[in-house]
């Protein structure tokens, strides 16, 4: 018995399977960097949110201890250094029966707060604890503190007092905390958390 051979009945070639799997190959790979690219877009727009919610947390946090800003228990000056990226002043951060010196300072990128406790003599400040506040820190050069005297109207238009900064001249400060925006949200390199506060202790004519 012999078999006819048909030859329209035709198979994938070699060449044809390989061009199909490269192409199968180049698709899937195209979905899993548009995933990839998704899920990375999220989670930069959430730390980005993150960093912002916690900036103005903290923008808050300063204001409120600096308007609740009194003499130290060793009769220090409220406000002791009226800096760019630190400034140190007395007041009760952690409500206990005493007064602590607070120092909130720009360093590598980054806000710090450090606390004194008094010892009964004197503030230590090889004692000072320290933690961070926030990272990600933009203002680099610029300042993070503004000081304005007694004449300040809040208008955005009046400068600032020039460094160095006498203590005593301090009313009103502003704190600019810059946070650099990782989103990628075009023409929008840098976010900025404003907020400001007058020292009750110290206040004059602003009426706050």
């Amino acid at each position: 018995m012999q078999y006819l051979r048909k030859d329209n009945q035709q198979g994938f070639t070699l060449i044809e399977l390989l061009i199909a799997i490269f192409g199968f190959t180049l698709i899937i790979w195209g979905l899993i960097s548009l995933v990839s690219n998704v899920f990375f877009a999220s989670k930069t727009q959430s730390g980005l949110l993150s960093d912002i919610d916690q900036a103005r947390r903290l923008a808050f946090q300063i204001t409120t201890e600096l308007r609740s800003g009194q003499t130290g228990n060793n009769g220090s000056y409220v406000l002791d250094t009226a800096g760019n990226q630190q400034i140190i002043f007395y007041g009760n951060s952690d409500m206990d029966s005493g007064v602590e010196r607070i120092r909130y300072f720009a360093q590598n990128g980054s806000l710090y707060k450090g606390v004194t406790e008094y010892n009964g003599t004197t503030y230590n400040t090889t004692t000072e604890k320290t933690i961070l506040v926030q990272s990600n820190l933009a203002n680099g050069a610029n300042p993070v503190f503004y000081y304005y005297d007694g004449s300040y109207t809040g208008s955005s238009s009046q400068s600032p007092l020039s460094q160095p900064v006498n203590v005593t001249q301090v009313k009103f400060i502003k704190v600019a905390i810059q946070i650099y925006n990782k989103a990628g949200v075009k023409n929008t390199n840098i976010y900025t958390v404003n907020a400001s506060a007058t020292i009750r202790n110290l206040k004059t004519n602003l009426g706050q």
